[in-house]
């Protein structure tokens, strides 16, 4: 596994924290509708593993909601393998930030997650 050889965030591109930016932008150019109906209230979000396989992208998923003032809180580590149904991380914030950036941070970790599992 990767994370004996070292610190997996020295594999990040040195522009990551703009490519999720411009993700975040691109998966909302205008008006967010979502966000105005469900309001700026501070709520919870769980993410939940529900294949079997191993965690990758989380700072990916960490900036996503780092960029959108929400926290996230992780309950296991990356490329750390679990299954089903696990719970992997929590994130708090206005529930309308946590809208915003469900999409792009789950495609992500999706995407991470299926190429390393």
């Amino acid at each position: 596994m990767a994370a004996e050889f070292g610190k997996l965030h020295h594999l990040l591109p040195p522009r990551y924290k703009r490519l999720v930016a411009s993700w975040l932008e691109e998966d909302c150019p205008s008006f967010d509708y979502g966000g105005f109906v469900v309001g700026e209230e501070v709520k919870e979000a769980r993410l939940l593993g529900k294949s079997p396989g191993m965690l990758a992208g989380v700072p990916f998923f960490n900036e996503v909601f780092r960029q959108l003032e929400c926290t996230v809180e992780w309950h296991i580590q990356e490329g750390e393998t679990f299954k089903p149904i696990k719970h992997c991380a929590t994130v708090r914030g206005p529930i309308n930030k946590i809208l915003l950036g469900e999409r792009v941070a789950l495609n992500t970790l999706a995407r991470c997650s299926g190429i390393a599992t």
